[in-house]
């Protein structure tokens, strides 16, 4: 296996810096309260949530290559993809080991495996053959019910759009 030379990945561990350039991160913490700078802050407080710290693209290659097997060898990537209803999670939706299937309304499907914490959230999917793939990051995580949920609406049609638009 080769690496996949993910140059803008980092594990920070406790400290709060982060390569430049990079996304602002903010947090609201109340009903109407003010967005809190969220973007410097010690990863090592959210647990392996928070510990690897990525940018878009690398995600995008990192996904492609674990789904399509250049990661893992295939029982190990056949027991991640074993999956159980998880439709609290999205309608359809079906929860391996750290893979979500998500079903495509133009038909087929695709694995995802969904982000969040302090600094922001990310949504992505990737077809089964890799050959498509999508990456949303929002650079504001609302400790709100219908508003996050507004916004991981959008990242999800924002990646149906991606994918869809490709077939």
């Amino acid at each position: 296996m080769q690496p996949l030379d993910l140059k803008g990945t980092i594990a920070p561990e406790a400290s709060p810096d982060i390569p430049e350039p990079h996304a602002q991160s903010y947090v609201q913490f109340a009903p109407d309260g003010p967005f809190v700078d969220t973007t410097r802050f010690n990863a090592t407080l959210v647990g392996a949530s928070g510990a690897i710290i990525s940018t878009t693209s690398d995600m995008n290659t990192f996904l492609r290559a674990l789904v399509t097997g250049k990661l893992l060898k295939p029982a190990q990537l056949a027991e991640m993809q074993k999956t159980v209803d998880a439709k609290d999670l999205h309608s359809g939706a079906r929860y391996g080991l750290g893979l979500i299937w998500r079903p495509l309304s133009c038909g087929g499907g695709y694995w995802s495996h969904m982000g969040e914490g302090a600094a922001g959230a990310t949504r992505d999917g990737v077809t089964p053959d890799g050959r498509h793939s999508a990456v949303v990051f929002m650079s504001t995580e609302l400790i709100l019910p219908e508003p996050h949920g507004q916004q991981e609406r959008l990242a999800d049609e924002l990646i149906e759009h991606a994918l869809c638009a490709r077939q």
